[in-house]
Parts: structure tokens; C-alpha cells; sequence
């Protein structure tokens, strides 16, 4: 154990602004995967239009962009205490539009499936595993950032992995 002062030097010696920044972009990502990864567990197939899908997942991932933005600018404000300049907001503002990142992927591979004819079971079971697969990059890119250790990074990857698994069987067995 090497308390905090031990863990406050390793914070120093590997922590960037930069890492910060893609840590906090990295966190954005997330917020918009687990959205659409949880809106897809009451998803049915046949029971939206691909259109009405598209655009539904759009809509999920502006919710969750405006609730991170809202979420950041009181952190912030807390951090600081005082009220967050509007001029000063842009930075929380740029990087939660990455919440964005995956339901417009999501909105884009549903114009695929129409266009192509997908059949929808096959449609979701994409977005769902495309989630899952995200959620451990994001999880391993998370970890990596702060210390460009690979074994820890793996293991959060692993464990953030199994943990939208839960997500999975959570579909399966409803």
C-alpha cells in the first residue's frame, strides 16, 4: 500500500493535461454507447421503422449529450465555486457532442440496414455486440491513457466487457 502520497507522486509523474483531455473525451464516448446499449434492451424487432430508429437513436444521444453537459458545468462549478463564464463552457460543450460518437453511428448502420434490406434481429444484434465491443476499447483506452500500462488496461477492458454482458443477458432472459 503506498497511501496518498505514494499515489499522488505516481499521479504527477504520469498525468497530462493531454491524458486528462482524451480521458474525459474517452468518458464521453461512453455515456453515448451505454445509451443506446440500454434504449436497444426494449427494442423488439418489427417494432419501429428504420427511419423512426434512426432518429430515435439520435434523440437518445442528444439527451445524454445535453445531461453531460449539464452534469460537467455543475462539476465544474463545484470545483471552482463559482458560476462557469458562458465563454468558458465551450470546452465542456466540444467535448460532450463526442457523447454523440456512437448513436449517429447507430442512426448511420440503421440507414444501412434499410437500404440493404437487413433484417432487423440481425440489425440489433449488431448495434448490441458493436456496443459491447466499444465499451471494452473505451474501457482499455480509459486505463491506458493514465499510465500506458497494458496489463491493467486489459483487465479494466475485461471487467467493463463482462459488465455490459450483464446488459446482454439482462435482454436474453426478458
Amino acid at each position: 500500500y503506498q497511501g496518498e502520497a505514494g499515489m499522488a507522486t505516481r499521479f504527477n509523474e504520469n498525468w497530462s493535461e493531454q491524458r486528462r483531455i482524451m480521458a474525459q473525451r474517452v468518458a464521453a464516448v461512453l455515456y453515448g454507447v451505454i445509451s443506446i446499449m440500454t434504449a436497444e434492451l426494449s427494442v423488439q424487432a418489427g417494432t419501429f421503422g428504420y427511419a423512426e430508429a434512426a432518429i430515435g437513436a439520435l434523440l437518445v444521444g442528444f439527451a445524454m449529450t445535453v445531461t453531460r453537459i449539464f452534469i460537467e458545468m455543475v462539476k465544474k462549478e463545484t470545483e471552482i465555486g463559482a458560476h462557469l463564464p458562458i465563454g468558458k463552457s465551450g470546452a465542456i460543450v466540444r467535448d460532450s457532442l463526442l457523447v454523440m460518437l456512437f448513436p449517429a453511428t447507430t442512426a448511420l448502420l440503421i440507414v444501412v440496414a434499410e437500404l440493404s434490406t437487413m433484417p432487423w434481429t440481425i440489425l440489433l444484434n449488431i448495434v448490441l455486440y458493436l456496443g459491447i465491443t466499444t465499451v471494452f476499447v473505451i474501457g482499455f483506452l480509459s486505463s491506458y491513457v493514465l499510465d500506458r500500462a497494458i496489463r491493467p488496461a486489459l483487465l479494466r477492458g475485461v471487467v467493463w466487457l463482462f459488465l455490459s454482458l450483464v446488459l446482454v443477458t439482462a435482454k436474453n432472459l426478458a
